[in-house]
């Protein structure tokens, strides 16, 4: 029988298919599911990868990327991946990249945020909703979104599409055991795969076509048309943009309310 460390990487959605993990030797396949298994599954792209936690967890096992790079995990998931790496002495382990969130004193990673709408500000532009790992927002043209706060990650991924800067970000306090926080991580997993499929589908489907409004589904559509191999400096240089966009708009919309008082 498979332990559920390999079940994890049986099935895997066509924009993972670039890793080759299906030709690896099983003991390769075993630590890059190790290695995921220890990161939080926010699909958050802090890390470099914005196509989510196993390419970084494929990274690390391969490539010999660095292991401390998972922000929202902390220290604690540093940690746990050095450990799995058999490189947990205090000399050897790495310090995690810090986070621009404060250390939550109970789970010692940094503070849990989790995204919510300005209900009065939504345009009801959809654009939110592609951006979203997990599926957590839902909504309809031309009328208000909503985030389901308790799937959300956190990610800040829906921040820079939304066109009128409507998305706050809110910090958040609980305790959580560690079966409960393995069992959150595996369903986050499964849900964005889930979500990977249905995009895939939806790409594929020239009868409702519509524009691609993420880097996830620009390396989708890439993958599943076997195109141009969207690089890494290229998905940092769109993140840079998405992020500058929203910058200006908030300096505008700043300079439009001076100049109306």
């Amino acid at each position: 029988m498979q332990s559920s460390t390999n079940i994890r990487l049986v099935n895997l959605p066509i924009l993972f298919d670039a890793l080759h993990i299906d030709t690896l030797p099983a003991d390769i396949q075993a630590q890059i599911a190790r290695v995921d298994a220890c990161l939080p599954q926010t699909q958050c792209g802090l890390c470099e990868h914005p196509d989510g936690c196993l390419p970084y967890a494929a990274a690390i096992v391969l490539d010999g990327e660095p292991y401390n790079k998972c922000v929202p995990g902390g220290q604690p998931v540093t940690n746990a991946i050095a450990q799995t790496l058999d490189i947990d002495t205090p000399d050897t382990t790495l310090m995690a990249v810090p986070s621009q969130w404060p250390i939550d004193a109970i789970s010692e990673r940094p503070t849990e945020v989790r995204a919510v709408i300005r209900e009065d500000d939504c345009i009801g532009c959809t654009k939110c909703i592609p951006a979203c790992p997990v599926d957590a927002i839902v909504g309809t043209g031309k009328h208000m979104h909503t985030i389901f706060t308790d799937l959300c990650t956190g990610c800040e991924l829906c921040i820079a599409p939304c066109p009128v800067d409507c998305i706050d970000l809110v910090t958040i306090e609980r305790e959580i055991s560690e079966p409960e926080r393995i069992a959150e991580q595996e369903d986050l997993r499964q849900r964005y795969h889930t979500h990977l499929k249905r995009v895939t589908e939806q790409l594929a489907d020239t009868s409702n076509s519509r524009p691609v409004v993420s880097m996830v589904e620009a390396k989708l559509n890439n993958a599943a048309s076997q195109s141009l191999n969207i690089s890494e400096s290229q998905a940092k240089n769109t993140i840079a943009a998405a992020k500058l966009r929203t910058k200006i708009k908030k300096t505008g919309k700043a300079t439009e309310c001076a100049c109306k008082r």
